[in-house]
């Protein structure tokens, strides 16, 4: 296979591209498309074997697996997909073609959403970061950005120029084109934290990316929370049923082996009771210790460097 870095060069100046595909190592000729704006990527979207590219580091992973889509829709050259900066009311917006390691050293992204910042630090080398996309992490449904964003409440910007929140978003059978997320500046105490089960530099999903935000009252229970998880086979989604069980609890009523919370991850997870057990696990554990760390910050303990 290719490396990455060739692959994305050729790419972006190429409107075909030979590879191999993994049925049998036939060839594959991909026709790359470049479009100008946002209604030209919709209608060639419209072609049942077209799909969204970024940086191509997921196309790359299904090579050896699966013959990919024929027709690639890249959106470097879409204006509304790039850059990091205001968005509306306050908010922060992220284009969609924006890379993962500008989204790691930003400035505005570590205040704004840490957990997603977070989630770049810990996701894969150096040289993916500056490969992938964070519409292309997210596109994938099961990348750990996902779980960082929902737990920060992000909203999807369409093509339309409509906001959904992106949890919502997740579960629709076809994704539309997203152009950028628009993530909801910080305005209370809040404790944060990032998990990634699996290999940091390996050019695979991880097993689960956990992210958690909540808010502690005087008396440290938790009086509000989000928590987003995501994992190899399991897209992106809020845990709405945990987060409920969970206010109202102070520190000692968590912890890794908390009955009722595992009892509402197996009801959550059903298909899956070790990912299950395992998320229960974590969530309590995290928890327990983030309430027992008060006051609340804005930063992340322990972030990975």
């Amino acid at each position: 296979m290719q490396s990455a870095a060739v692959w994305r060069h050729r790419a972006r100046s190429a409107s075909a591209l030979p590879l191999e595909s993994g049925q049998g190592g036939r060839p594959v000729t991909l026709q790359i498309r470049h479009p100008a704006t946002a209604a030209e990527a919709e209608a060639l979207l419209l072609e049942p074997s077209a799909s969204i590219v970024g940086g191509g580091t997921v196309l790359q992973l299904g090579l050896g697996v699966r013959a990919p889509n024929q027709t690639l829709v890249a959106l470097d050259r879409l204006p509304g997909a790039h850059g990091i900066g205001p968005g509306r009311n306050g908010w922060l917006r992220l284009g969609a073609a924006t890379l993962l390691e500008a989204l790691r050293t930003h400035p505005e992204v570590g205040r704004y959403a840490p957990l997603l910042a977070a989630a770049c630090t810990q996701l894969g080398a150096l040289a993916v970061r500056n490969l992938a996309t964070l519409g292309g992490n997210v596109g994938w449904r099961i990348g750990d950005c996902t779980a960082a964003l929902i737990a920060h409440d992000a909203l999807a910007e369409l093509a339309s120029g409509e906001q959904v929140a992106l949890a919502e978003l997740l579960r629709q059978p076809r994704l539309p084109l997203i152009l950028a997320l628009h993530v909801p500046p910080i305005t209370r105490p809040l404790l944060l934290r990032y998990e990634k089960i699996g290999h940091r530099e390996a050019f695979s999903p991880a097993r689960i990316a956990l992210a958690i935000a909540l808010e502690a009252d005087a008396a440290g229970r938790v009086a509000d929370c989000r928590i987003g998880l995501s994992g190899a086979g399991l897209h992106g989604r809020r845990l709405p049923a945990a987060e409920t069980w969970l206010r109202g609890h102070c520190a000692t009523d968590c912890g890794p082996d908390a009955t009722d919370l595992h009892a509402t991850l197996a009801n959550a997870l059903p298909d899956d009771p070790p990912r299950a057990r395992l998320a229960a696990r974590l969530i309590g554990g995290h928890v327990a210790a983030l309430l027992g760390r008060r006051p609340a910050t804005h930063a992340l303990p322990e972030r990975a460097a």
